[in-house]
């Protein structure tokens, strides 16, 4: 090795001097970047997350298993709601605002009777709706 500060040998200039290391460094960092993987986000930045959520985002939320979490939705244990049902599968779709809370509070846990929370949070949902809090439809115009 030449030193102890770079690995490896830097590259001479066309008049003899070394680049610095700080612009090589510089353009290592920019060539990585535009090499790299890039993220599609169909979303904007800063956008509300999805008032609802998939079966695996459920399970991951709940810390237990996508077959699980369909178990305990057949059941009545956590609240969903059936988007199309076909000849093999079944698509739910599970309430964020009540799925964090439930994982807030233990989640699968035994201290947490999913039946009786699912009730309740359906009851205030019903009731939020009459009175006219949770109406989708005028939501959609205003925002």
């Amino acid at each position: 090795m030449h030193g102890s500060a770079s690995p490896l040998p830097l590259p001479a200039s066309p008049g003899g001097n070394a680049a610095p290391p700080d612009v090589l460094e510089a353009a290592v960092r920019v060539a990585m970047a535009m090499l790299g993987p890039r993220t599609v986000s169909t979303r904007p930045q800063g956008a509300c997350p999805l008032p609802m959520l998939t079966v695996k985002q459920t399970a991951a939320l709940m810390g237990m298993s996508r077959m699980t979490v369909i178990r305990k939705a057949d059941a009545g244990e956590l609240p969903c709601v059936v988007v199309s049902r076909g000849a093999r599968q079944t698509m739910r779709r599970f309430p964020r605002a009540a799925i964090e809370e439930l994982a807030a509070r233990g989640g699968g846990s035994a201290q947490v009777d999913l039946k009786e929370y699912t009730a309740q949070w359906l009851a205030s949902a019903i009731a939020r709706i009459d009175l006219g809090d949770g109406d989708v439809a005028s939501r959609r115009v205003a925002g």
